[in-house]
């Protein structure tokens, strides 16, 4: 018997958290601890099962862990047959899990492209559509973007075009759920130095205009808890980062992008 199924008795009302044990996520999960009823269990998502069962002992409540990389297909077979077996209600999904991908486009290996397109992307509608089932009145789905989402970012460029789609998708299906009482808030912070970006791309951060931005995880995680409790559509963590989003609304997309070059 795994260690999440030893540790408490199950409950029908479920919060599945993606990319739930490290950086943001994590943040995220303690911070939702402390606001969430003691009867919603935890369904807690990512690559690393040791790590996943570590994190997890730090609950009391009931926590369930699936060790699974999003970017494949046959890893959410464990999950989906979890929610059609138990159909619990589902009363939040995190969609966190996410990576970075810094540097010129064509001097990165295509592959880099894809696997980021398909954690940041792909494995955030999928994760919908398999919730959304169980999900109804005052649910909530939680969204983490970036202030990268405000405009294009040269050397950035596939990582901000994925924010970009998620801030958009996140607001348009807000408006599709409405009448189902479920709500949709998405998460815009800058850049934290987590585990989410290797050595290399937090040394490229470090470099370039976007360290005047960086921002702390515990704090930009109660902030965005705050919006989610008051079912808010969106939230700009910190204050650089809604500088850079009142900037990109207010400046020709051409200046800006002269402004912030990578190189």
């Amino acid at each position: 018997m795994s260690q999440e199924d030893k540790r408490v008795k199950k409950t029908d009302q479920v919060a599945i958290i993606t990319g739930a044990s490290s950086g943001f996520g994590a943040s995220l999960t303690r911070a939702l601890d402390t606001w969430l009823d003691q009867d919603v269990s935890f369904w807690l998502i990512a690559r690393d099962l040791e790590k996943l069962n570590n994190f997890a002992s730090e609950f009391s409540r009931p926590t369930r862990v699936f060790p699974a990389d999003l970017t494949k297909h046959e890893d959410y077979t464990a999950i989906s047959e979890a929610l059609v077996a138990e159909k619990p209600k589902v009363v939040l999904l995190v969609n966190n899990a996410g990576e970075g991908c810094a540097g010129r486009f064509q001097a990165l290996d295509l592959m880099r492209h894809d696997s980021l397109c398909d954690l940041n992307v792909r494995a955030q509608l999928k994760m919908t559509s398999l919730a959304l089932p169980y999900m109804s009145n005052e649910s909530r789905i939680l969204f983490t973007s970036s202030v990268a989402a405000f405009l294009p970012q040269p050397g950035f460029a596939t990582y901000a075009a994925s924010k970009s789609f998620i801030l958009s998708f996140g607001r348009a299906l807000r408006e599709e759920l409405r009448e189902e009482g479920i709500g949709v808030t998405v998460t815009c912070p800058n850049p934290m130095l987590t585990p989410f970006f290797t050595e290399a791309q937090k040394q490229a951060l470090q470099n370039s205009y976007k360290r005047l931005g960086i921002e702390d995880p515990d704090r930009s995680a109660k902030r965005t808890i705050r919006a989610l409790k008051k079912n808010k559509a969106l939230v700009v963590t910190g204050f650089m980062g809604k500088l850079i989003r009142f900037a990109a609304w207010l400046l020709p997309t051409g200046l800006m992008l002269r402004l912030i070059r990578f190189d």
